[in-house]
């Protein structure tokens, strides 16, 4: 058995040895796993704050979406248009031939230019027709297909010079959109 004393530097080493070891042992078991919990909590606020802020941005988007869906429910029936499917080249040449009957227009449509699901076809016309209730009422026919459309630009110019009685021919062009899905 070891019974011998130790020399006051021994003591020193060893002392000094003890406090380096409940230092390691300290920041082993204690320090390096609260600071790495604070850390991951940290993480984990800033997460639930990014969620929270979506969520936020997503309901208002949602709400603005609702308001917007009950003001176009809201509207007459005649005043809401669709936005057929792609191809809908056929039924646009239908209401053509209901709109432009017996007026032998001169109408060019082009091909339709698709941007994501979205197809735009520009329709160009040149139509004349008998005075100005007859060409308001086109107008209205014209834009009134039931279909998403936006008139571009509208030339109404009369044949003799008066815009009440005299013939008027009226061109333009007209941009109709069609939602284009897979099966399109």
């Amino acid at each position: 058995m070891l019974m011998r004393s130790f020399t006051k530097r021994e003591k020193g080493i060893l002392l000094l040895l003890v406090v380096f070891l409940l230092a390691g042992l300290y920041f082993m078991v204690i320090h390096y796993p609260v600071t790495n919990r604070l850390e991951e909590i940290e993480e984990r606020m800033l997460q639930v704050e990014d969620d929270t802020n979506l969520a936020l941005v997503k309901a208002q988007e949602y709400n603005r979406m609702k308001k917007e869906l009950e003001e176009i429910f809201a509207l007459p029936p005649e005043k809401v248009t669709v936005m057929p499917a792609y191809p809908n080249q056929s039924q646009l040449l239908y209401h053509y031939n209901m709109i432009f009957a017996d007026l032998n227009p001169d109408i060019r449509m082009s091909e339709a230019k698709i941007e994501g699901n979205i197809a735009s076809r520009n329709v160009s016309f040149s139509v004349t027709v008998g005075g100005f209730e007859e060409a308001k009422d086109f107008v209205g026919k014209l834009t009134g297909t039931g279909y998403r459309c936006l008139l571009q630009n509208l030339t109404v110019s009369p044949e003799e010079g008066d815009m009440e009685r005299d013939a008027m021919t009226l061109s333009g062009n007209i941009v109709f959109y069609e939602l284009v899905t897979n099966n399109g």
